[in-house]
C-alpha cells in the first residue's frame, strides 16, 4: 500500500469516498483532518450525500464525523498512519484524475435562503428528508437533527417550522394514523392545502379540542415559520406562499366545515383563542376582529336546528363578544329583550354563503346591533324548535329582515297548526301566547320599537291580528278557560269584547261547518256545542250566539232523519247554511223518509228553530217586513202541507184528515197577517178532498164515511179558497163526489130496507106486507126515532147522508143574497141556474138543530161549510162579500 503523504489530491478524493462508501466516518474524519486543504466541507457533504450508507440505523457515528469538522485544525493528523488502497495507490496521476472526473457527486439542494446561506443546515435537511424517505417516519431523525439545531438559526427555524409539526403529528397526537403527512410534503404544500391538510386528522376524531390543539401546535408553528421565511426569500419554493393569508385561510376552513359538521366547527372555534397568540404584528387587531367575524358567519351556517346546535351557537357567540370587548348578557334570557338601533339597515345578499366571510358583511360584523339581531334569531329558533319546527339561522333571518306580511302571515299559521300536534307533553297554552308575541317584536313589552317589530319573526304582523290568531287557536284548541282569562275577564283586554264575541261566532260556524254528522254529541258538531255552552253566559244579549243556539238545535234533531241530497251525497250540516231556502230541506226529508210525516211536531219544532236561526243570514232578512211570528206561522204551514202531502202519497188518509182539520187554518181570518194570503190550507184541503184511496174499503158505511171526510174537505178548500180561479175545480171535483154519493145512498137505503124486511118476516106470526102497509111501517119507525132517539143504537143513512149539490147550491144562493153588497132579489141567481128550495132560512147550524130537535146532522154542517164557501167564492165573481167581511165603516151603516 502507498503511503499517503506520496499520492496526489486525486487520489486523497477517491479514498474519501472510498470510506465514505464504506461508511467508516472514523477513517475519514482523520482522513479530513490531515487533508483539510483537498476535503473542504461542501466536497464532504456531496460526498456523504451521494455515497454514505442511508440505510445505516445509527447515525452517531456521522454526528460525531460532522461535529469533528469545526473542532480540529487541517493537518492535525499524521500522513504515514495512513495507507492508500493498491486499486487506488496503482493509479497514475491522471488515471486518478480521470477516475475523480467521472465521480458522480451530488450537488447540495438549498434548504436554506441563499443570502444566509447554511452549508451544514441545507445538508441536515437534505439528509433529514432522505432519511425520512427511507423509514416513512420522522421520529428517529429528531434527536439527529435537534444536535444541530442551536448551531444554526436557519436550521432552528425550518426545524420548528417544518419537522416538529410532523413530529407532533407523527408521534404525539396521531402515533396510530397511515397516511400522516411528512416534512416534504409538508413543504411542498401550499398554506391553504397545508392547513386542510393537517387538520383533517383532527377532523376525524370529531373532537373539537383535537382542532384547537392541532391549529396551536401544529399550523400555528407551520404558519409562522412559512410566512416569515416567505418574507425572507427571493426565489425559491416557498414563493406559493405569496399573496396567501394563512389565518382566513383556517377561517374558512371552518367555515366550510360548519355546514358538514356544524358542533364540530363551532366547538372547536371556541375552544381556540385565535391566532392572537401566535401572531406579533401590527395586524392582530385585524386578525382578532375577523377571527370573531368567523364565529358569527358559522352560525349563520348552521344547516339545522338543534338543542345542542343552539347551545353552541351562544357560546360563540359569547366568545366572538370576549374577545371584540362586547357584552353578551342577552344570551341567558329564554325572552331577550332586543334593542336594535333605527339605522340597523341590511342586504339579502350578505346572507349568501359565500358573502358570510366578507368584512363588510352587516350580518356577521360583531357590534352590538349584529350581536342583538343573531341572539333574536337563536330565541326564535329555541321557540320553534320546541314547537317541533326547527329552522336555520339563515332562513330565520331572511323571514326576519326581508319578509313580507303575507310570509309572517303564513308563519303564524303554520305555527298555529304544528302546535296541536305536540303530543308529547301537555301544551301550556299562555306560555305559548307569550311565545308568539315575543316572536311578534323580540321583545316581552308591548312598548317595544318599531325596529324590532320590522325585524322580528312575525314582525309585520299586528297586534291585533296576532291576537286573534291566538284566540282561534285557544278556540281550536278547546283552551276556554283560557280565553275566558285572557280575553274577557280582564277590565284591560288585549282585544275588544266584539271582537272576541266575533272570533267565537266563527270558531263555532268553522266546527259546524267541518261537521260530517249532525248529532251534536259526535265530531264537529259536538266541539260547536262546547264552545256555545261555554260563552252563551258571557254573552247574553248576543244574536249571534241565540241564532247558533236554534240552528244546533235544528241540525240535531234533522240528523235522526233520513237524507240524501243530490247526486247521493249525505247530509252534513254545512248543506243548511249553504241553502237559500233551510226549509226545502225538510221536504226533502218528508220525500226520502216514509215515516217522517208521522212525526210532525217533531219537523215543526226544526222548522221553528231554522227560521229563529235567521238563515242564511241576519243581513240577508234584513229588509223582510215579516215578523219573526209570521214568518215561524207560514213555516209551520209549509211544512204542514208537505206532511200532508207525504201522507197522501203513503196512503195514509187518516193521518192526513187529521193534520188538515187540527192544524191549518178553519177560516180566512185565522190569518196573523190581513197583507198575508194563506194559501196553503185551502190547497191542502182540496189535495186531501180530491185523494182516491188506492183501495177502497169493502163495508159500504166505511166507504160512505171516506167520501164524507173527502166532501168534508172540499167544502173546506172551498170556504179557504183566497179566489174564485179555484172554485170551477172545487165544484167539479164536488159534484162527482155527489154523484157517487148518491149511489152509495141508494145501495145503503136499499140494504137498509132489506134488512128491516128481512126482520120484519123473521117476526113470528108475521105476514108478508103491501108495498101500502111497507111505507106506513117505514114511516112510523121514522117518527119513533125522532120522539126517542136514545132508543136506538143510531140515525139511518137517509139521515145523516149528505146534501146533494143543488141542496147545497140552493143554500148558498140565500146567504150570497143576504150578504151580497148589492141586494139580490130572489131571482138574482137565476142566471146562476139556482132555485131556492124554502122560505130562505139561513143553512147553518142552528137552524139544522132546531129542525131535527136539537141534533146536527152531519150533512147539515157540510152544508153549511159549502154554502159559507160558496158565499164567499162565487160572491167574489159578484162582487159580493160574506156577512163577516162586510166593511163597518159608516157609509154602510
Amino acid at each position: 500500500m502507498a503511503p499517503l503523504s506520496t499520492s496526489t489530491d486525486a487520489h486523497v478524493v477517491l479514498f474519501a469516498a472510498q470510506l465514505t462508501s464504506e461508511g467508516d466516518s472514523e477513517e475519514l474524519g482523520k482522513l479530513v483532518r490531515s487533508r483539510r486543504n483537498v476535503l473542504p466541507d461542501d466536497l464532504l457533504y456531496r460526498l456523504l450525500l451521494s455515497f454514505y450508507p442511508v440505510d445505516t440505523p445509527e447515525q452517531a457515528a456521522l454526528v460525531k464525523f460532522l461535529d469533528g469538522l469545526s473542532e480540529n485544525p487541517e493537518g492535525s493528523e499524521d500522513l504515514r498512519d495512513f495507507k492508500l488502497d493498491p486499486s487506488i495507490s496503482n493509479l497514475s496521476r491522471n488515471d486518478a484524475l480521470q477516475r475523480c472526473r467521472t465521480l458522480r457527486l451530488q450537488r447540495l439542494p438549498q434548504h436554506i435562503g441563499r443570502k444566509t446561506s447554511s452549508r451544514l443546515a441545507n445538508f441536515i435537511i437534505e439528509w433529514t428528508k432522505r432519511l425520512e424517505s427511507l423509514a416513512g417516519t420522522v421520529q428517529p431523525l429528531a434527536e439527529f437533527v435537534e444536535h444541530f439545531v442551536a448551531q444554526d438559526p436557519e436550521l432552528q427555524h425550518w426545524y420548528q417550522t417544518y419537522l416538529v409539526p410532523v413530529l407532533r403529528l407523527q408521534c404525539d397526537f396521531y402515533p396510530d394514523a397511515q397516511d400522516l403527512i411528512g416534512v416534504q410534503e409538508l413543504e411542498t404544500l401550499s398554506v391553504e392545502r397545508g392547513i386542510k391538510t393537517i387538520l383533517r386528522y383532527s377532523e376525524r376524531t370529531h373532537n373539537a379540542k383535537d382542532i384547537a390543539r392541532d391549529l396551536d401546535n401544529v399550523v400555528a408553528p407551520w404558519v409562522h415559520g412559512a410566512t416569515g421565511a416567505k418574507r425572507r426569500k427571493v426565489d425559491s419554493a416557498q414563493d406559493a406562499l405569496e399573496g396567501e393569508r394563512p389565518w382566513e385561510i383556517v377561517n374558512d376552513w371552518l367555515i366550510t366545515e360548519s355546514v358538514r359538521n356544524y358542533e364540530l366547527a363551532a366547538k372547536a372555534f371556541d375552544e381556540w383563542n385565535g391566532p392572537v397568540q401566535v401572531q406579533e404584528s401590527s395586524d392582530e387587531g385585524e386578525l382578532v376582529a375577523r377571527y370573531a367575524q368567523t364565529g358569527l358567519a358559522l352560525v349563520y351556517n348552521c344547516p339545522q336546528s338543534t338543542r345542542e346546535s343552539i347551545a353552541v351557537s351562544q357560546r360563540v357567540i359569547s366568545k366572538a363578544c370576549n374577545l371584540t370587548g362586547l357584552e353578551a348578557t342577552k344570551l341567558s334570557s329564554s325572552y331577550p329583550d332586543i334593542d336594535l338601533p333605527n339605522d340597523f339597515e341590511v342586504e339579502e345578499a350578505d346572507l349568501f354563503p359565500g358573502s358570510l366571510s366578507h368584512s363588510t358583511n352587516r350580518f356577521t360584523q360583531v357590534n352590538d346591533s349584529s350581536v342583538q339581531f343573531l341572539v333574536g334569531l337563536l330565541g326564535t329558533s329555541a321557540i320553534l324548535l320546541s314547537i317541533g319546527l326547527p329552522s336555520s339561522i339563515s332562513e330565520l333571518a331572511r323571514v326576519c329582515a326581508f319578509g313580507s306580511e303575507r310570509r309572517h302571515k303564513e308563519e303564524l299559521r303554520r305555527l298555529l297548526q304544528q302546535i296541536p300536534r305536540l303530543t308529547r307533553k301537555e301544551i301550556d297554552w299562555r306560555s305559548v301566547r307569550r311565545q308568539l308575541l315575543w316572536l311578534r317584536s323580540w321583545s316581552d313589552s308591548p312598548d317595544a320599537s318599531s325596529t324590532n317589530r320590522r325585524v322580528a319573526y312575525l314582525g309585520q304582523l299586528s297586534a291585533d291580528y296576532a291576537e286573534t290568531q291566538i284566540v282561534d287557536a285557544f278556540l281550536a284548541a278547546g283552551q276556554y278557560d283560557a280565553v275566558k282569562e285572557v280575553y274577557i275577564h280582564p277590565e284591560s283586554a288585549p282585544l275588544p269584547v266584539a271582537e272576541v264575541e266575533s272570533r267565537i261566532v266563527a270558531a263555532i260556524y268553522e266546527a259546524y261547518d267541518n261537521a260530517t254528522n249532525g248529532n251534536r254529541d259526535r265530531g264537529g258538531m259536538k266541539r260547536a256545542s262546547e264552545i256555545l255552552r261555554a260563552f252563551r253566559p258571557h254573552f247574553p244579549q248576543s244574536t249571534d250566539l241565540a241564532d247558533i243556539d236554534h240552528l244546533i238545535r235544528a241540525t240535531h234533531s234533522l240528523s235522526f232523519y233520513h237524507l240524501t241530497l243530490q247526486h247521493g251525497v249525505p247530509f252534513k250540516p254545512v248543506a243548511i247554511r249553504v241553502q237559500k231556502d233551510p226549509l226545502t230541506l225538510l221536504e226533502k226529508v218528508l220525500e226520502q223518509d216514509t215515516k217522517a210525516y208521522t212525526k210532525l211536531d217533531d219537523l215543526l219544532e226544526i222548522g221553528r228553530n231554522l227560521v229563529r236561526a235567521h238563515l242564511p243570514n241576519r243581513d240577508a232578512l234584513a229588509n223582510d217586513l215579516d215578523p219573526l211570528e209570521l214568518r215561524i206561522s207560514d213555516a209551520d204551514h209549509r211544512i204542514t202541507y208537505q206532511a200532508i202531502m207525504a201522507a197522501l202519497t203513503a196512503d195514509d188518509f187518516d193521518t192526513a184528515y187529521a193534520y188538515i182539520t187540527t192544524r191549518l187554518h178553519t177560516t180566512p181570518s185565522q190569518s196573523l197577517s190581513t197583507n198575508s194570503t194563506d194559501d196553503v190550507s185551502w190547497r191542502a184541503a182540496y189535495a186531501a178532498g180530491r185523494y182516491r184511496p188506492t183501495s177502497s174499503p169493502k163495508n159500504l158505511s166505511s166507504r160512505i164515511d171516506s167520501l164524507a171526510q173527502r166532501m168534508e174537505l172540499l167544502s173546506r178548500a172551498l170556504m179557504l179558497a183566497p179566489s174564485g180561479e179555484a172554485l170551477s175545480g172545487i165544484l167539479a171535483t164536488w159534484r162527482r163526489y155527489e154523484e157517487e154519493m148518491e149511489g152509495l145512498k141508494t145501495q145503503a137505503v136499499e140494504e137498509e130496507r132489506s134488512f128491516d124486511a128481512k126482520a120484519d118476516a123473521a117476526l113470528p106470526g108475521a105476514f108478508g106486507l103491501e108495498d101500502r102497509d111497507a111505507d106506513m111501517a117505514e114511516t112510523r119507525r121514522a117518527m119513533a126515532r125522532r120522539n126517542f132517539p136514545a132508543s136506538r143504537a143510531g140515525p139511518s143513512y137517509e139521515e145523516e147522508a149528505p146534501m146533494g149539490l143543488f141542496d147545497v147550491a140552493r143554500g148558498a144562493a140565500t146567504a150570497l143574497r143576504k150578504t151580497a153588497a148589492i141586494p139580490l132579489g130572489s131571482g138574482g141567481l137565476r142566471d146562476l141556474k139556482i132555485t131556492e128550495a124554502g122560505s130562505g132560512a139561513e143553512w147553518d147550524a142552528t137552524s139544522a138543530a132546531s129542525a131535527e130537535g136539537g141534533r146536527v146532522r152531519k150533512r147539515d154542517v157540510v152544508a153549511n161549510m159549502v154554502t159559507s164557501g160558496l158565499a164567499s167564492g162565487m160572491g167574489w165573481v159578484l162582487g159580493a162579500q160574506p156577512r163577516d167581511r162586510v166593511d163597518q165603516s159608516p157609509e154602510y151603516e
